[in-house]
């Protein structure tokens, strides 16, 4: 940024550089073997490309599965607070059951007495 010029100071420019760095290397390599290496690179590229999309695909399946099991939890919770709910409410129509049945029998068990009394009165006045 300053406005110096890239490269070894002679007013070369990176790419320049590059290039002539490039072309002192001594290659022993055959051309043969520099294509395999370039074929090779390249199906590591597609297949780092590969791996990136099923990581993001993978990504993704963990977020919604983390997602439904969250669900699924807080519905597991809501079911069981309305089952809990509806066992206290049969609990106490039971209850309410009970103590009408205890009173249906205590008012059999007047009418009975009264009958019986009735009864015995009007055998004392036969």
């Amino acid at each position: 940024m300053g406005g110096k010029p890239k490269g070894d100071g002679k007013g070369l420019s990176a790419e320049e550089e590059a290039k002539k760095k490039a072309e002192a290397i001594d290659d022993i390599d055959g051309d043969e073997y520099k294509k395999t290496l370039r074929l090779e690179c390249r199906a590591n590229e597609k297949n780092i490309k590969l791996e990136e999309k099923f990581t993001g695909q993978y990504n993704d399946e963990r977020l919604r599965i983390n997602y439904f099991w969250l669900i699924s939890k807080k519905e597991l919770e809501d079911k069981q607070a309305e089952l809990r709910n509806k066992q206290r409410e049969l609990q106490d129509l039971e209850e309410k059951h009970q103590i009408e049945i205890k009173i249906y029998k205590q008012r059999t068990k007047h009418l009975v007495f009264q009958n019986l009394d009735q009864h015995t009165e009007l055998k004392k006045e036969a």
